[in-house]
């Protein structure tokens, strides 16, 4: 299905430069973001508000990197990345 989306300038040329650095289409990042809302829990209105609890949503790449994310306290990328590492480098020495 098709739809007219309207974007202010600068948003929508941040949103190509993101989908080029990705190698993706704006499309694809366009229903990646819808698809990341439309998953999350509903802390609006409607929910609970409180946090959600990490086994009632997850990311879809968490199951594959869940194992590294014990080790991490400082959620910025840069650490997560770190953990990442650490953990593949122990894993090769095995």
């Amino acid at each position: 299905m098709k739809a007219t989306i309207d974007f202010d300038e600068q948003l929508y040329r941040r949103l190509k430069i993101e989908a080029a650095r990705r190698g993706r289409t704006v499309r694809e990042l366009v229903a990646e973001g819808v698809r990341y809302v439309l998953d999350a829990p509903d802390l609006g209105a409607r929910g609970s508000g409180r946090a959600p609890d990490i086994e009632e949503w997850k990311p879809a790449w968490f199951g594959s990197l869940a194992r590294y994310g014990a080790e991490v306290d400082d959620h910025s990328m840069a650490a997560v990345r770190s953990s990442i590492a650490r953990g593949r480098k122990r894993e090769r020495k095995r």
